[in-house]
């Protein structure tokens, strides 16, 4: 049996290295449990010029360049590609491995789609009239064709509710099997032992630094808790867009560290430290991020933005807030002054993760899907 899987850059555009990003990791994840399934993987992608990787012995990776002369899509000239290496007596299987690259195939195999989140969510302040109406008819198309593109799909994965009621609340008639399986994080060999808050209290944001993921948000309200307190250290983990940005306003504070890591490196980098923010404004799923700092035993604050309020009930094992200043400042303040509460909420945010969101659940959910589809 093979598993083939389409998405856009699970490797570098030159086929060495691994692309940084949270689907990426689910990929891989989903990945091992194909082969553990009894699946040999091949992942087609986009590449600076045709490449064949090979990761191991069952997983490889295909890269193709798109020609020039070509009209079709991206994701239509990988799904031709895949298409010649299907083999349907096999029991093969397809998988788009985000649900915007799914287009219409020939029937032969099950198809799965994975759908990692509303993406087109994202505000935008102080508009015109003009703008405003462009935009809203903009998000009205996108919307209209993720529920056109998606019936292409026998199953679709879907990583948050949010997704799921909305898509129910758009489609009179709904068409598509969706089913709920919530993104995981591992748990750390041993439980954190956080270090003492009296030599000081670690605050860290580990995220792409994009706009969307709240940078902006995080990078005012830091400047003002920083000129407040001399007791807190703030850790600012990842690389993005507005990297020289963050720098150019925190860079220069003693309280401030800047590092990068790799996503197998996301529980030891939240190990020491007592609060996580993930303050994001938009096209968020059941993050990530969230999760690896919940497992590792940091009081988090976050947005309720997209599936994060699948995972979050306010005051219970984290605290929720709307993306604004003065709403994340606030919260911010209320567990950099209350240790009991700070304390409090990441035990129950490990206990969620440990019995709700922990890497074999979502395993488990993964092998029902594969089981379903062998016995067709």
């Amino acid at each position: 049996m093979e598993a083939h899987i389409i998405y856009r850059n699970y490797l570098m555009p030159n086929g060495i290295g691994m692309s940084i990003g949270g689907i990426q990791t689910y990929l891989t994840n989903l990945s091992h449990v194909l082969v553990e399934e009894g699946y040999h993987v091949s992942i087609y992608q986009r590449g600076d010029q045709d490449f064949h990787t090979v990761i191991n012995e069952n997983i490889e990776v295909f890269g193709y360049e798109r020609p020039e002369d070509k009209v079709r899509g991206r994701a239509q000239m990988l799904y031709e590609k895949a298409r010649l290496r299907i083999n349907p007596s096999r029991g093969d299987i397809l998988i788009f491995g985000c649900e915007s690259m799914a287009v219409k195939t020939d029937g032969s195999v099950p198809v799965i789609g994975i759908q990692h989140g509303i993406s087109w969510d994202i505000p935008e302040a102080g508009l015109g009239q003009q703008r405003w109406n462009f935009l809203y008819f903009k998000k009205q198309y996108r919307a209209w064709k993720t529920a056109q593109r998606i019936k292409n799909i026998d199953k679709l994965i879907c990583v948050d509710c949010n997704f799921i009621n909305w898509y129910k609340a758009l489609v009179p008639c709904p068409e598509v099997k969706m089913y709920y399986i919530p993104n995981f994080s591992a748990l750390p060999e041993e439980k954190v032992e956080k270090p003492k808050p009296d030599s000081g209290i670690g605050v860290i944001f580990a995220r792409r630094f994009e706009p969307q993921r709240g940078t902006r948000l995080f990078m005012k309200v830091s400047k003002k808790l920083l000129n407040e307190y001399d007791n807190i250290d703030i850790t600012i983990a990842g690389d993005g867009s507005d990297e020289k940005l963050l720098k150019e306003n925190l860079e220069s504070n003693p309280h401030v560290k800047f590092i990068r890591y790799q996503s197998s490196e996301s529980l030891s980098i939240h190990s020491d430290k007592h609060i996580a923010v993930v303050p994001t404004l938009g096209s968020e799923g059941t993050s990530l991020s969230l999760l690896e700092a919940m497992a590792s035993s940091c009081a988090v604050v976050c947005t309720n933005v997209g599936g994060m309020t699948n995972i979050v009930i306010n005051g219970y094992n984290g605290l929720m807030v709307a993306p604004l200043e003065d709403d994340l400042y606030q919260a911010l303040k209320t567990l950099i002054d209350n240790r009991k509460l700070r304390e409090t909420l990441a035990a129950r945010g490990y206990e969620t993760i440990e019995s709700t969101f922990s890497l074999s659940r979502w395993q488990d959910g993964w092998r029902g899907i594969l089981k379903s589809l062998q016995s067709r």
